[in-house]
């Protein structure tokens, strides 16, 4: 029997943090920019690397219940996720639930279906130093970053992180992938 949407679900098929869960020839590329960062004496905090599709799956359709007026019984029915979005019926009760939800992922946008996160292809991930970082490129040049911002959004270290494979996503602040989306 299905069990009604609500916040009880975000709790289910979590996003991995592990760099274990990317693809093999990204986790490696990433590792490697991670461990000139650290050596360089940047702080590294990984907030996402895969989402399963299930959570995608409920992180959309909640954000199109509750958030663009998508017809609870409208949404289709995904294997293995065996949730009520219409509540019986009740569509407030499905668009307040829903709404919960969004609030429970702190999302405002629904996620996509198939992204870099659920192809193992991404991570999210906070950098951060103080005055200068002297970081070694992929290709062993020598790089010296000593202008703001000092994170993940700085256009030296997106040039550094690029020369590993890591592409920065441009209006994602904490995303870089295998291809800048």
């Amino acid at each position: 029997m299905a069990e009604v949407s609500g916040p009880g679900w975000c709790a289910r098929f979590p996003t991995s943090t592990s760099l274990d869960d990317l693809l093999p020839d990204f986790a490696d590329r990433v590792r490697a920019f991670l461990s000139r960062l650290r050596s360089a004496g940047a702080t590294v905090g990984i907030g996402a690397t895969w989402r399963p599709a299930e959570r995608a799956y409920l992180m959309h359709w909640c954000c199109m219940v509750g958030g663009s007026g998508q017809d609870p019984a409208a949404v289709p029915h995904m294997a293995g996720v065996d949730v009520d979005w219409t509540h019986g019926g009740a569509t407030q009760s499905a668009r307040a639930a829903a709404r919960q939800m969004m609030a429970r992922y702190q999302i405002k946008f629904p996620a996509a279906l198939v992204s870099r996160h659920t192809q193992r292809r991404a991570v999210d991930m906070t950098l951060a130093w103080k005055g200068t970082l002297r970081i070694t490129d992929f290709n062993g040049r020598a790089h010296a970053i000593d202008r703001g911002p000092r994170t993940g959004s700085n256009p030296q270290l997106i040039e550094v992180g690029a020369t590993f494979g890591v592409i920065k996503l441009a209006n994602d602040p904490p995303h870089w992938s295998d291809d800048g989306h």
